[in-house]
């Protein structure tokens, strides 16, 4: 059916350190909930919109399809 989705994922998590990750994960999987962990690349922080879309446009250039996500605090 079009429009119809592969399916859901939970995030539960952003973490700089690896092992605050695992540390979940092993948590999770003890209590019967499979988790895995996956890497991603950010570029920034930038202080305006117009920073992160001039970079954006660098990235396109590159061949990279850039998403642009607030910060939140």
């Amino acid at each position: 059916m079009a429009g119809s989705s592969l399916g859901y994922k939970v995030q539960l998590g952003l973490f700089t350190s690896l092992g605050n990750a695992q540390k979940l994960i092993e948590t999770l999987k003890a209590n019967g909930i499979e988790a895995h962990t996956e890497t991603k690349v950010h570029v920034g922080p930038f202080r305006t919109r117009a920073e992160a879309e001039e970079t954006m446009s660098k990235l396109r250039q590159l061949g990279y399809s850039p998403l642009l996500a607030p910060l939140t605090q």
